[in-house]
């Protein structure tokens, strides 16, 4: 072959190479951009309400929305859902037709063909009636037609309706396409899970959980089984990754409680009870989520940070029966009375309250911020365990005690008149040495307790002990935190506060420090500007 006919043939061959390549590539980008829509068959049923609504132009969206489901996929069509009975209490006939149907498919109805998951939701918290067992905010202190969008339209997650059933699987699962994607994205649990008495949703997406979720969701797919204990095919978790979808050693789960240790969302923190005849202690609701956990972190992490999160919940409890001691004893002396008609009380000394000051500062420092703080720990918050969580809960209690100073109770003069910083510790406490992300040389080495306190981790252990001896922690925790505590010089890092290595990165940023409030002292506090000022010389 001759020189000509070689670079002839070359051109040739790398010529049909990139019509290849381009071809791959405008392939690739044709699926990313083009949207297949599943091979359905559509029944004559479903071919009627079809036509129907089209034509009476109701809802039409919703038939695409059907039609890209599994629903449509599988062969299951609208009457399916739609079917009723001539005494159910949704019955209606169709106009122009003699079709009886349901105007509210319930959980009765999904339970045809999703049994399981039905049963498991309805024994969850999720369908907990609380909010209407109770005298509590939304019965006294709104008025009705303000809940009808606020409290209800989250709370119907849990509705109880005519036929018994109780749910609504459309508040996760959008109507008509169900989608699995829709359910799993954490906005959808935050449409509920937000605002300032329970912002799991504003928590997630603070956390480093959150961040990585933010970053990377383009190219997730949400839309996965977990039926079949497989590895969770996710980098980072969303909300039902923890609290309900499978791994390789959990089963996938409707019942949101199976997972969940405490009750921190009541005025006080209790281990769980919920139906512990069918899910097992709270030891064994948290080894169910420790078993999530273990997907990405290692047990002497997750461990450390579940224990100290267990401890601020029971920290929370020694703050708020300061609240409850004086809003009770408040009460007694007549100082603030409880809202009563026809000898039925609708407010309560330790629970809630809104006409006295005492009361709703008792009231927020559980409903918002004692919620907070305790979500915050479970949920890796760091903000709102901290400035909108115990900062707010301790302003709140400060501020009770103040008003109960201001309106003559002697107790609340003392503590109020006090120039010691032990007044703002009217509670006993918990602590566990150290955190879980590592050791710090020099961060405790300044809180007030430790260094006034010479018998402080004497009594900390001893309120540790109490709370294990109660059932409130567990064996291996106590374990954990007796390790930490014998071994507290290393844990804390006091170990290494004062070794050279510590000394001269310390030193270095202390000089840092000091320039800088010698530049603020220049620039702001020594300036005093020449005009006189506008108040005193009109």
């Amino acid at each position: 072959m001759d020189t000509v006919k070689a670079q002839q043939w070359l051109i040739g061959i790398f010529s049909v190479l990139l019509i290849i390549a381009l071809l791959i590539v405008a392939g690739v980008e044709m699926k990313k951009s083009r949207t297949f829509e599943p091979v359905i068959e559509i029944d004559e049923m479903s071919a009627k309400c079809i036509t129907c609504h089209e034509e009476k132009g109701i809802a039409v969206n919703q038939i695409d929305a059907w039609k890209e489901s599994m629903h449509a996929v599988s062969g299951t069509g609208c009457y399916e859902c739609h079917e009723a009975q001539k005494d159910d209490f949704d019955a209606f006939t169709c106009t122009g037709s003699s079709i009886l149907v349901g105007r509210h498919p319930t959980p009765k109805d999904c339970a045809k063909c999703h049994e399981q998951q039905v049963e498991e939701f309805a024994n969850s918290k999720h369908a907990h009636q609380f909010w209407i067992l109770k005298n509590a905010d939304r019965s006294v202190f709104e008025n009705p037609i303000s809940t009808r969008h606020g409290c209800e339209q989250c709370h119907n997650i849990g509705n109880l309706w005519p036929d018994g059933s109780v749910g609504e699987c459309d508040v996760c699962h959008a109507k008509h396409s169900y989608s699995k994607a829709v359910a799993r994205q954490p906005e959808t649990c935050g449409e509920c899970h937000m605002g300032p008495d329970h912002p799991q949703i504003e928590i997630y997406l603070e956390s480093k959980h959150g961040n990585i979720f933010k970053a990377k969701s383009a190219h997730m797919d949400l839309n996965y089984s977990s039926k079949n204990n497989e590895r969770i095919p996710l980098e980072t978790p969303v909300c039902t990754t923890c609290h309900m979808d499978g791994n390789e050693t959990q089963p996938m789960t409707h019942n949101v409680s199976e997972r969940l240790a405490w009750e921190s969302q009541m005025s006080w923190s209790y281990r769980t009870v919920w139906d512990e005849e069918n899910l097992g202690s709270w030891q064994k609701k948290r080894e169910r989520m420790e078993a999530i956990c273990a997907s990405c972190h290692s047990p002497d992490f997750y461990k450390v940070y579940l224990l100290t999160a267990d401890l601020v919940n029971l920290q929370y409890n020694e703050i708020r029966r300061q609240f409850v001691y004086w809003t009770k004893k408040l009460t007694k002396e007549g100082k603030i009375s409880r809202l009563e008609v026809d000898g039925k009380f609708y407010s309560d000394p330790v629970l809630n309250g809104w006409d006295e000051e005492p009361e709703y500062l008792m009231y927020y420092g559980w409903h918002h911020e004692g919620r907070r703080f305790r979500m915050g720990a479970l949920m890796m918050g760091a903000d709102y365990t901290q400035w909108h969580g115990i900062w707010e809960v301790q302003e709140k209690l400060i501020e009770l005690i103040k008003w109960a100073a201001e309106h003559g109770d002697p107790e609340a003069k003392k503590i109020a008149k006090s120039k010691s910083p032990a007044k703002f510790i009217t509670y006993p406490l918990y602590d566990i040495p150290g955190q879980a992300w590592g050791i710090n040389a020099r961060s405790n080495t300044t809180p007030f307790v430790y260094n006034q306190y010479p018998d402080y981790w004497d009594r900390v252990y001893k309120n540790v002990e109490a709370a294990y001896q109660q059932g409130l922690l567990s064996d291996e925790q106590w374990q954990i935190w007796l390790e930490r505590y014998k071994n507290k010089e290393y844990y804390l890092g006091t170990k290494f506060a004062n070794t050279p290595a510590v000394d001269s990165t310390f030193n270095f940023y202390k000089e840092r420090n000091d320039y800088d409030l010698k530049k603020m002292k220049e620039q702001v506090i020594d300036l005093v500007l020449p005009g006189k000022s506008f108040f005193e010389n009109r």
